[in-house]
């Protein structure tokens, strides 16, 4: 049923393997990728003529290497592609996204990306929960709408301030501040964040970071943390006086803006980045850092939360198959003088440009572990559609009346207890196996990511989740609790049985060899 890889080329040892294998039986490889100049083996040119990623101009020149030294051709979007990576397509566009193609966005990405939509949903968290729990993000108010609200705010104390943001904005483009309500248009759509005016500072200058988080599904939710990121420093010494906030080279970190500051005369010398490998080892001679970096993981795993039901509910409606999508965001995070940080914004196209070494010490080994993480296989025969493992995949298409009783007895289990039924792990279903399955691959995949949601140490945070709640949440995170307690060694032997004997595969195939092709 699956591919032969078999190369052309007499000089295997040399050459770094095209594919690595599931974890299990019956199901089927991905393709490996690398950093540009690693010599990989070559698939036969049946397998290479399918290898198609589709062209466009946001495609990072990192990524492209990558594809090319594993061989694939970047073609124009009227071919029959394998991947995609650039612009968000719009929501109807998603429906024609075929089963074995991978698009590097969620649809309804917008609820995080947008700086209105993710203020909005963690606003609602901390209703629920309280802002002891839930206060992540600088008090935001969206323009027009609370234009009263933003008077208040302003008129409690001369020294607050205001930084204003285009809501759908990046880079630094369209951002101003403001102390005075009457500085501020009124009828202009805008977000207006309260200014952290005490943050931490490194060598007399302001700083941000920015973490790559990267989001292998939405259904169920998966969240990694790749272990190095960029330090982003203004490139002027700060100043807390109100006198200087018109000084952009002072009081914004973005690398777009302060790379312009030496020929502007605003510094002797270019704005430096870290890596954050190199912050941790400096911050780590003052403080403990353990304690920050679990602090930062909590903020980027309740922002998540916070979005992701109307993310899920978005793709549920206008995707067809739950996963095709992946994505990788780009989180800044700012440290107050107190080391408590604060999320700023999300970026889900963040930039993979490497301007600088340490841009591209990052950037091409993230670029080639996102790829790798996604899990890109290859393409099935025309005359064989599922000859790889689309059946193995969980879909709603796929599940059994005893997937979807199950799953409805677990989530009204949860919703009326507010706690996972432990039994949701015992007598795993074909559709559970399918989830399961694709995580333990997965995770066999990550490199130089490490998963931070679900694990056993966040599994209270289940409780976050708004309704109406996904089974496959309640399912991974007790699968992930189990696996503390008996080892994962236990777990993965169950899901070996399972697939060796083929119990892994829906009992009713739906899926037809017309989808594939037309």
């Amino acid at each position: 049923l699956y591919y032969s890889c078999q190369v052309e080329d007499s000089v295997l040892p040399v050459l770094k393997p095209f594919t690595r294998p599931s974890l299990f039986s019956n199901v089927s490889p991905t393709i490996r990728f690398y950093t540009k100049g690693t010599k990989v083996a070559k698939p036969s040119k049946a397998i290479r003529s399918k290898l198609l990623w589709c062209k466009n101009n946001l495609l990072p020149v990192v990524v492209r290497q990558s594809l090319v030294t594993s061989h694939f051709s970047i073609v124009d979007e009227s071919k029959l592609w394998v991947g995609y990576w650039g612009r968000h397509l719009k929501s109807i566009q998603y429906r024609t996204i075929k089963p074995f193609q991978k698009v590097n966005h969620f649809p309804g990405a917008f609820h995080i990306g947008r700086k209105d939509r993710l203020w909005q949903h963690i606003s609602e968290m901390m209703e629920i929960w309280g802002s002891e729990e839930y206060e992540i993000m600088p008090t935001t108010f969206i323009l027009p709408r609370d234009f009263k609200k933003l008077k208040t705010h302003l008129q409690k104390s001369a020294s607050h301030i205001i930084i204003l943001k285009p809501p759908a904005s990046a880079r630094g483009v369209g951002i101003t501040f403001a102390s005075q309500i009457k500085d501020i248009p009124k009828q202009t759509s805008l977000v207006a964040q309260h200014y952290i005016g005490r943050p931490l500072i490194i060598n007399s200058a302001k700083f941000d970071l920015r973490l790559y988080v990267y989001l292998t599904s939405i259904d169920p939710l998966r969240i990694y943390l790749y272990n190095d990121g960029l330090v982003r420093f203004a490139s002027t010494p700060y100043s807390s006086d109100p006198s200087s906030m018109s000084n952009r080279f002072m009081h914004l970190t973005n690398y777009s803006i302060n790379k312009l500051a030496q020929s502007a005369g605003e510094s002797s010398a270019p704005v430096p980045k870290w890596k954050i490998s190199e912050f941790w080892a400096y911050l780590a001679e003052r403080v403990d850092v353990s304690a920050i970096k679990q602090r930062i993981k909590d903020v980027i795993i309740k922002a998540v939360i916070a979005c992701e039901s109307h993310i899920r509910l978005h793709q549920k409606k206008h995707a067809l198959y739950p996963f095709t999508s992946h994505e990788l965001y780009g989180m800044d995070i700012l440290l107050d003088s107190n080391l408590r940080p604060w999320l700023l914004e999300v970026n889900i196209s963040p930039s993979l440009h490497c301007a600088t070494a340490t841009d591209k010490a990052i950037k091409t080994v993230l670029a080639k572990d996102v790829l790798n993480l996604c899990g890109v296989q290859i393409p099935p025969n025309i005359t064989n559609a599922l000859s790889i493992d689309y059946r193995v995949k969980s879909f709603d298409s796929n599940k059994s009346a005893e997937d979807m009783l199950k799953e409805m007895h677990h989530v009204g289990y949860f919703e009326k207890n507010m706690k996972i039924d432990p039994r949701i792990v015992d007598d795993l279903t074909g559709s559970d196996a399918r989830i399961l399955i694709d995580f333990e691959d997965e995770l066999d995949r990550s490199g130089n990511f490490d998963l931070i949601f679900p694990t056993a140490k966040t599994f209270n945070y289940v409780n976050f989740y708004k309704k109406p709640i996904a089974y496959s949440n309640l399912l991974l995170a007790q699968w992930q609790l189990e696996k503390e307690r008996r080892g994962r060694e236990v777990g993965l032997a169950i899901l070996e049985d399972i697939s060796r004997r083929n119990k892994h595969f829906p009992k009713t195939v739906v899926l037809e060899i017309s989808q594939f092709t037309k």
